[in-house]
C-alpha cells in the first residue's frame, strides 16, 4: 500500500483516497457516509474471520478497488463490488503462513537446534520475563494467549487499555524486540 504522511483512508494517498470518495459519489458529504459504511462492514467481515490486521485488509482492498476503477472499471454496486474484492483479499491473506511469537528470521527453528540449546533460550527467556515490568509481561502474554476468536477478544480489550490497536501493536513490538535482545544476549553469556 502507498503510504504517505497525510493517510486520508487509512494507508491511501490523499490522491487515491479522493478518487475513491468520487466514485462512491459525486456529492462529498454522501461519499463520506458510504466510505465509512463499507469500511464498518469490511473491517467486521475482517474481524468475524478472525483476521488479526483487518485495517490493514480493509486498505488492501481500497487500494485494489482504486486500481480496478483507474483502469476503467465500471461498478454499478459499489458495496458489493468492494466486499467482492474483501473476500479475495482475505483469501489471499489467509493463504499466507503465519510465524509464532517471538519467531523471526534469525532463530533457527527448534526442529533444527540442538536441545541444549533450546533449554538454554527458553531458561533465557524465563530470566527475561522476569526482568520486565509487572504491565509488560502482562502484555506480551495476554497478546499471545488463546487462538481464533478468543484472540480477537483478547485483543480487543488489550487495545481499550492500551490507547489503541496501533499504540498496542507498537508496545507489543517493542516488548518483543526487548525479549528477543535479552535472549540472545543472555545465550550469548552463557556461551562464553
Amino acid at each position: 500500500m502507498t503510504q504517505t504522511g497525510s493517510k486520508g483512508g487509512g494507508g491511501l494517498t490523499p490522491d487515491a483516497f479522493a478518487r475513491f470518495l468520487r466514485w462512491l459519489s459525486e456529492d462529498n458529504e454522501l461519499a463520506i457516509k458510504a466510505f465509512f459504511a463499507i469500511r464498518k462492514k469490511l473491517i467486521t467481515f475482517f474481524v468475524r474471520k478472525g483476521c488479526d490486521v483487518p485495517e490493514e485488509l480493509f486498505d488492501n482492498t481500497v487500494d485494489v478497488v482504486v486500481r480496478k476503477i483507474d483502469a476503467g472499471g465500471e461498478y454499478a454496486n459499489q458495496e458489493a463490488f468492494c466486499y467482492g474484492v474483501a473476500k479475495n483479499i482475505w483469501r489471499e491473506h489467509a493463504r499466507k503462513p503465519k510465524p509464532g511469537p517471538f519467531v523471526t528470521d534469525d532463530i533457527p527453528s527448534p526442529l533444527n537446534e540442538d536441545r541444549e540449546l533450546l533449554e538454554q533460550k527458553l531458561k533465557c527467556l524465563e530470566v527475561c520475563m522476569e526482568d520486565l515490568s509487572p504491565r509488560s509481561r502482562d502484555l506480551i502474554t495476554r497478546y499471545y494467549q488463546n487462538q481464533g476468536r478468543q484472540k480477537i477478544e483478547c485483543r480487543r480489550e488489550l487495545a481499550k487499555e492500551h490507547g489503541g490497536e496501533n499504540t498496542l501493536r507498537i508496545k507489543a513490538f517493542r516488548i518483543r524486540k526487548t525479549l528477543h535482545d535479552c535472549v540472545n544476549t543472555c545465550v550469548a553469556g552463557l556461551a562464553q
